[in-house]
């Protein structure tokens, strides 16, 4: 059966529903585990980091703080560390260095052609700093992207700064705009600003934890919002 029967419909939510380019929307997408398959590259990478620096936390606890900007992951998960940049610092080097294993998330590339297509003005927003997103950019084959990115903000997620400095460069309110991540920190920083959150299950969060955390449409992939939103 061709991909497009599959492919779920949008929730409807008004007499025409949200999404569509005649109402002047715009799109937010998340990059890191969202249009790049990355997460469990860092999962590993902080894993190891915190090791070298004599701490010790399991797997599947690191991937539930996935999505969190470092100067936030650090903290939530181990508390006070005497040197959490040195921690960051070696999180950056085990990630970089496992770069060449990152690729773009299954239907990545044609989503974004799909909003290029139809003019629906789009922003990456991410809580990555330079390096990452570079690595992650050039992973997806789009070094050209438009991107807000940690380095733009003073606070990271789920504090909603970077998604309001994106929203800033579509020139739309909040309301008008539907942000697009992997992670339920994607979500809450989403509705505390009033956007429309769409989970994809690309980061490894279940449905129940998308929605959980706000977000009122959950697919599998970005190939499953082509000519969605």
């Amino acid at each position: 059966m061709p991909d497009s029967e599959n492919r779920p419909s949008r929730p409807s939510t008004g007499s025409e529903g949200p999404g569509t380019a005649s109402e002047g929307r715009g799109v937010l997408l998340d990059l890191d585990g969202t249009l790049v398959d990355s997460v469990y590259q860092h999962v590993l990478a902080w894993y190891e980091a915190f090791r070298q620096h004599g701490l010790h936390v399991a797997a599947a606890t690191i991937h539930a703080g996935i999505g969190l900007g470092s100067d936030r992951l650090i903290p939530w998960l181990v508390g006070e560390v005497s040197d959490p940049d040195a921690v960051s610092d070696t999180h950056l080097e085990r990630f970089l260095a496992r770069a060449d294993d990152l690729s773009p998330t299954p239907g990545a590339l044609e989503l974004l052609r799909d909003l290029e297509r139809r003019g629906v003005p789009y922003v990456i927003a991410t809580s990555s700093g330079t390096r990452t997103r570079q690595a992650l950019l050039s992973a997806l084959g789009r070094e050209d992207l438009q991107v807000v990115d940690a380095s733009d903000v003073s606070s990271s997620k789920p504090a909603p700064d970077l998604l309001a400095s994106a929203a800033g460069e579509l020139s739309l309110p909040p309301e008008r705009i539907s942000m697009i991540g992997d992670a339920p920190w994607d979500a809450r920083s989403a509705r505390r600003l009033g956007m429309e959150a769409i989970g994809v299950r690309t980061g490894g969060f279940s449905e129940r934890a998308l929605r959980d955390a706000g977000a009122t449409w959950v697919v599998d992939t970005p190939r499953d919002l082509i000519g969605t939103l």
